[in-house]
């Protein structure tokens, strides 16, 4: 069944939604004198004509009062009542209840149809305003949902080169200092880009398959400089524990990467790397030297900025990021509510 099929339905049953509820309202004061055919048949007819000539207003009329032509809006508006308050006050008179209405009080008798007419147009017309309202409202709701995934399908792929540009420049230096070790880095390379292809466009990823992404980068750059720099990483939960939950993948890389990067100091280099799970929630800071200024290396930030803007994107008020910095280090605190797996 296609979507303007679909489309089509729903709108058939709101309206006829609508139809019962209106119906129900309008006889309702009248509910205990319905003791026949005869009399439920009256109070149908009766209730179709208030229905439709509201239901002319709603799809004739109303739009010359959105095309702001007002004069024509009001002309309309008043003939479609008139000729329902006639035909409502002849049905009426001549079968529906005729010992109510007073023959010598025409003009008071009318003016009562005239008004009924009017309640029932306005009443129609404030729940389809309400009705095309909701619809807007879950439409824009829906494009803003598709724009937040083309946007964050953008900074996937954004990330992708900006991740192996800065691993094939580790890549480069290591080859000049230990061309040995370049084979078996290549290796662990191919397997971190492997995890990060396969899961760049995935919406959540459970966490001990993140955090194992994440040492493993960690193992690469313990190799690469575990000699120059004091790299101390601290994961707290278990496998197990960790398990329970689920995160957006290849967000913590950006950071564990960027410590890397700007923390090379010839005098102290370090960079710690604590992870704990409390309350639903991960926390992990980051606190690296400051690079010297001679090793100062350039930064786009277009992977921070990504970062930001996937965080919002994706956990919009349930993260917080903060940074900090002393005069001998950098640290970097990132706070995300996690969300559990469903087994």
């Amino acid at each position: 069944m296609n979507k303007i099929t679909i489309g089509m339905r729903k709108m058939w049953v709101q309206e006829i939604m609508i139809f019962c509820a209106m119906y129900v309202l309008t006889m309702l004061h009248e509910w205990m004198f319905i003791n026949s055919f005869e009399n439920f048949l009256k109070g149908f007819v009766f209730f179709v004509i208030l229905y439709v000539q509201a239901q002319l207003h709603r799809f004739y009329i109303f739009r010359y009062y959105l095309l702001k032509k007002y004069f024509i809006y009001a002309l309309y508006s008043l003939i479609v009542i008139f000729l329902g308050a006639s035909l409502l006050y002849l049905a009426d008179f001549l079968w529906i209840q005729p010992d109510f209405l007073d023959p010598n009080e025409l003009a008071l008798n009318f003016l009562y149809h005239f008004v009924i007419c009017i309640i029932s147009t306005v009443t129609i017309m404030a729940l389809s305003l309400m009705q095309s309202y909701a619809m807007e409202l879950q439409r824009r709701n829906l494009d803003q949902n598709l724009l937040n995934e083309m946007r964050l399908k953008s900074l996937h792929s954004q990330l992708n080169p900006h991740f192996f540009f800065n691993m094939l420049n580790n890549l480069y230096g290591v080859s000049l200092t230990d061309p040995g070790r370049t084979p078996d880095l290549i290796v662990k390379l191919s397997k971190l880009m492997r995890y990060q292809i396969e899961n760049g466009n995935v919406s959540k990823i459970s966490l001990p398959e993140e955090m194992m992404f994440i040492r493993n980068y960690i193992d690469l750059e313990r190799e690469r400089i575990g000699e120059r720099c004091d790299i101390q990483f601290v994961c707290k939960p278990s496998d197990e524990e960790m398990r329970m939950y689920q995160i957006s993948p290849l967000l913590l890389i950006v950071l564990v990467e960027n410590s890397f990067k700007h923390s090379q100091n010839l005098k102290l280099w370090f960079v710690h790397i604590h992870i704990e799970l409390q309350n639903d929630k991960l926390h992990m800071t980051i606190e690296n030297s400051l690079a010297d200024k001679n090793l100062l290396k350039p930064s786009t930030k277009i992977g921070l900025n990504n970062l930001k803007q996937r965080l919002s994107y994706i956990y919009k008020s349930g993260f917080s990021l903060n940074e900090k910095q002393s005069e001998l280090s950098y640290q970097t605190t990132l706070i995300l509510t996690l969300e559990k797996q469903i087994i």
